[in-house]
């Protein structure tokens, strides 16, 4: 079943990448006009993958060009396509050390005790086959019949997410509220989502694709302070997901450029909202492999 479901067999679909990637996970707090931007160093990276039709996997390493405050992470993205109209996506994030920016004309300073956890698994029912789609077209595989593709999909989300520091996360000196005091966060969220997935073919091989998917859910949410833990009242949780990529293809080469965002905000106590993001960007050049042949697997 897994073989039939995740394994593209026509070695034709596969093909090689060298990619350059940003991945940019952040978290701000805002308090009425007053914001506070959590955004960690060194987000860019470079590395090699394989795509095919169903999945695309590419692993990257981080620059960190020896930066006097390099934020510590673990971070692991996947998406795939489950069969001809499921669309799973994954992902597990640990950074440690945040760049603290503020909007209230104070110092940018960097904390290296702040740390930020989050894990997600998205999950989207297209309602017609995905077999050609946005991870098709960015594993290099145009279909020249095809000239646009719309389909709308459910599903929904699952997030656990958590951040701390040793101190109070809210600088002493800032505009926010007297009485804020905030060490850590922590939320296990569920939801239900809606979205739209799109791919346009343009002339001389290029294209363009756009998804979009909002959604609304509940989070069981505690924040923690110098007085112990505070449970967060307000349990509405807002995400939306959002893709943008264009392409172009040549024979067996083809290079993409993508960019994308995974947001959510919720309402912590004291009038604070929290809003995180998880941004990312690629550019990925590809070469499909030429031959006739299959996999072939045991028990086949």
């Amino acid at each position: 079943m897994i073989d039939t479901l995740l394994i593209d067999r026509d070695i034709n679909n596969w093909s090689l990448r060298l990619i350059t990637n940003y991945k940019g996970q952040s978290f701000n707090l805002v308090d009425n006009d007053y914001r506070l931007s959590f955004r960690p160093n060194n987000s860019a990276g470079i590395g090699v993958g394989l795509g095919t039709s169903k999945v695309i996997l590419d692993l990257a390493i981080n620059l960190t060009k020896e930066e006097e405050n390099p934020t510590e992470r673990f971070d692991v993205q996947s998406a795939f396509i489950l069969g001809n109209h499921n669309l799973v996506g994954l992902y597990i994030q640990y950074y440690s050390g945040f760049n603290i920016e503020n909007n209230f004309d104070k110092p940018e300073f960097f904390r290296e005790d702040i740390e930020s956890f989050s894990t997600g698994v998205n999950y989207l029912y297209a309602f017609e086959e995905l077999s050609f789609s946005t991870a098709t077209l960015r594993a290099g595989l145009m279909k020249s019949e095809k000239k646009h593709f719309i389909t709308f999909g459910v599903g929904g989300f699952l997030v656990y997410d958590k951040f701390s520091g040793d101190d109070t996360v809210v600088p002493v000196h800032s505009d926010f509220k007297e009485n804020t005091n905030l060490n850590k966060f922590k939320g296990l969220g569920v939801g239900v989502s809606g979205g739209i997935i799109s791919v346009f073919v343009l002339p001389a091989n290029f294209f363009i694709n756009v998804d979009v998917t909002p959604g609304i859910g509940l989070m069981v949410k505690s924040a923690y302070n110098s007085s112990g833990k505070q449970k967060v009242t307000n349990p509405m949780l807002y995400k939306l997901d959002y893709n943008a990529g264009i392409g172009y293809s040549y024979k067996r080469f083809y290079i993409t450029l993508a960019y994308g965002n995974g947001l959510y905000t919720t309402r912590l106590n004291d009038g604070l909202n929290y809003l995180f993001g998880n941004t990312k960007a690629k550019i990925a050049l590809g070469y499909r492999i030429n031959t006739n042949k299959k996999l072939k697997f045991p028990f086949d």
